[in-house]
């Protein structure tokens, strides 16, 4: 049987996320990815929906516990900021140059040798 939560999280889904479901209830090939996608979308939602019903309570206990603990407090909301804010991912990048080159002068072959040769 569906909890209150599930079904409330049913509900905020978009037509993808519903789509990802459907699949995943399927029994499709990608059930490992779309069960994935579909329980965090449903955590996603639950957790904002839990924080929209009771946010004077929230705040209130936010305030209680950071009375004896600020950082503990503190830690409270960046945790819950985690299951409803997208978390950026970091990806570093090097571009080295031998030289300047017209990318409008290379041939198809030489543009092909560039990217093999990126790769590597």
């Amino acid at each position: 049987m569906r909890t209150v939560l599930e079904k409330l999280a049913d509900d905020q889904l978009t037509p993808d996320q519903k789509s990802v479901r459907r699949v995943a209830e399927a029994g499709l090939t990608r059930t490992t990815d779309a069960s994935k996608k579909l329980a965090t979308a449903r955590l996603r939602t639950a957790i904002a929906e839990l924080t929209d019903r009771n946010m004077a309570q929230f705040q209130y206990w936010l305030e209680y516990v950071a009375l004896d603990d600020p950082k503990g407090a503190l830690d409270i909301v960046v945790r819950m900021l985690e299951f409803s804010v997208p978390k950026l991912s970091r990806v570093e990048a090097q571009i080295s140059a031998a030289g300047t080159v017209a990318l409008e002068d290379l041939t198809i072959g030489e543009l092909k040798a560039l990217l093999a040769q990126a790769k590597t």
